[in-house]
């Protein structure tokens, strides 16, 4: 499956800032890339909750990576595209939320 989301970064050596400009709640899939590429997340993790995995912006579509997490809010800043359903269990109350700032 080709990459959908859009990068303006790729092929650059331009990282993007870090106070992101744009932000939207994001749901989980496994083959539906997001919108934009993102500068970060952040992730809640609920009760129950045990991590995240993504899919990084030049990770082909079998390279997702599982991020073990404890119950807490957390802030990354990493270059995703996708979030994965398969792999991310949030828990009660748990939601993630990408942060870009171009596109």
């Amino acid at each position: 499956m080709p990459k959908t989301a859009k990068d303006p970064l790729s092929g650059t050596t331009v990282e993007p800032i870090m106070a992101a400009r744009n932000g939207a709640v994001v749901t989980p899939s496994d083959t539906e890339d997001l919108l934009n590429v993102t500068a970060g997340l952040i992730v809640t993790i609920g009760s129950g909750g045990t991590g995240i995995a993504v899919i990084f912006a030049n990770g082909s579509d079998q390279q997702a990576v599982d991020i073990p997490l404890a119950v807490g809010t957390y802030q990354f800043n990493m270059q995703v595209r996708r979030v994965m359903a398969t792999g991310t269990v949030l828990g009660t109350g748990g939601g993630v939320v990408a942060l870009w700032s171009q596109g």
